[in-house]
């Protein structure tokens, strides 16, 4: 498809992955604007707190999320400046490659968490799936009732980048495990998630799509 027909935003989150082994290999920037035809502009991405250095002539695939699909596109920096803010212009794509999440599939993960309940009080868990729809969480004991808030915190990996998530969750269900006989007892609570960001959902999206990439022949 084109690039139009992607309903983007102007501040959405894109991520742009570098084509060379130099530089880290994702970093999210902002949608700043773009023009058909043209160039596709965004803001400069930022390392821990430090500017990158973009070359014009760089190469890069850019991933986005609209809608229930993760869309993708190669493209090269085609003028870095920093006035009056800096900001690279992007060479507009010929044609978008998209992958539809299909009924907010569940990617089976492992992921140390730490769920934060309404009065303060923590807890050590673990997802044992997550979609960008919710996740399914292991406790030692029950943290909630259905209905109760919590804000859920953990690191997910994309690539060789590391993000931090911390999510707010509402629990839809609470159910004891069944464990084997060397498993301590859990029980799972069910949560889904409550306005995720642009950001967010393209991070929970892109982790998706890694799971998934082994078991499908084409990619983004």
């Amino acid at each position: 498809m084109t690039l139009d027909q992607v309903k983007l935003s102007v501040g959405d989150s894109i991520q742009l992955q570098f084509q060379s082994d130099i530089e880290p290999s994702r970093s999210f920037v902002t949608l700043v604007g773009y023009l058909k035809g043209q160039s596709v502009i965004v803001t400069t991405p930022i390392i821990n707190g430090t500017m990158m250095l973009v070359r014009e002539g760089q190469d890069f695939v850019i991933r986005l999320f609209s809608g229930k699909s993760v869309y993708a596109f190669s493209s090269k920096a085609i003028r870095v400046t920093n006035t009056p803010y800096p900001h690279l212009h992007l060479s507009y794509p010929k044609e978008v490659r998209g992958l539809v999440i299909r009924g907010s599939p569940r990617g089976r993960i492992n992921i140390i968490c730490h769920a934060t309940v309404e009065d303060g009080r923590g807890y050590a868990c673990v997802a044992r799936d997550i979609s960008i729809g919710g996740a399914l969480i292991a406790v030692s004991e029950k943290i909630g009732e259905v209905g109760a808030p919590l804000t859920l915190k953990f690191r997910v990996k994309v690539g060789d980048t590391e993000h931090v998530l911390a999510l707010a969750c509402i629990i839809r269900s609470v159910n004891a495990s069944r464990t084997a006989d060397d498993e301590k007892p859990a029980t799972l609570h069910g949560l889904s998630f409550e306005a995720l960001t642009s950001q967010d959902t393209l991070v929970i999206s892109t982790m998706l799509y890694q799971n998934m990439i082994s078991a499908q022949a084409s990619d983004l």
